[in-house]
């Protein structure tokens, strides 16, 4: 049977010319994916080359072992405090009342807190020799101080040993703010700020 004569009527649209099209927009959006990808990688590599080599400070320089020493500040504070206030119990209720042995049960433990780890001989040995010989002093007032605690058996002796535990406090705390104040007199010239120095400098100038 011949076909009619006339125009032909129109096909459809093919349904793969939009797939191909949603599939090459696929590609390229990957593609600069990709690309952020990478620049940032490039960017993160650049910033960790351009740091400065993490300096640590050798045991015996004079920002080592400084730990220990402020500690030695708070437990000395504490045991202060501690016999103060066991002092305004034991006017008031007696040596004996509980707040009063609680107190005194806080003082001894800061203070055997203080001897045991803070002021341990493997913590001493890390310190520089100022460090030292201020460790040394207050680790023998520590001991000075718990043993008159121990012998606590009336008003007057928590008094004086309230007043011992304050005039330790306050010359260790002396003693301490002048080593501190030596140390940072010494760590403007030490050799790893020298070094950090001379990196932000060269830094500056577009060497690094």
């Amino acid at each position: 049977m011949p076909l009619p004569r006339g125009p032909r009527p129109k096909l459809p649209p093919s349904p793969v010319n939009p797939l191909r099209q949603l599939v090459q927009e696929g590609r390229e959006q990957v593609a600069r994916a990709r690309g952020d990808i990478r620049s940032l990688a490039d960017g993160i590599r650049g910033a960790t080359a351009e740091m400065p080599a993490e300096t640590k400070t050798p045991p015996g320089s004079p920002s080592a072992g400084t730990a220990c020493l402020s500690c030695t500040r708070d437990h000395y504070s504490t045991t202060s405090a501690a016999l103060s206030e066991g002092l305004r119990f034991a006017r008031s209720e007696g040596i004996k009342h509980p707040e009063v042995t609680r107190r005194l049960g806080i003082a001894l433990d800061e203070l055997n807190i203080l001897e045991r780890i803070d002021m341990a001989p493997d913590q001493i040995g890390m310190l520089s020799e100022p460090e030292r010989k201020l460790a040394i002093w207050a680790l023998n007032k520590s001991r000075d101080l718990r043993h008159t605690i121990g012998e606590i058996k009336t008003v007057d002796d928590m008094e004086k040993a309230a007043a011992q535990a304050s005039r330790l406090r306050e010359e260790f705390m002396t003693k301490y703010g002048e080593v501190r104040q030596s140390y940072q007199e010494e760590c403007e010239t030490c050799p790893a700020l020298e070094d950090l120095k001379s990196y932000l400098e060269r830094r500056k100038r577009g060497e690094v």
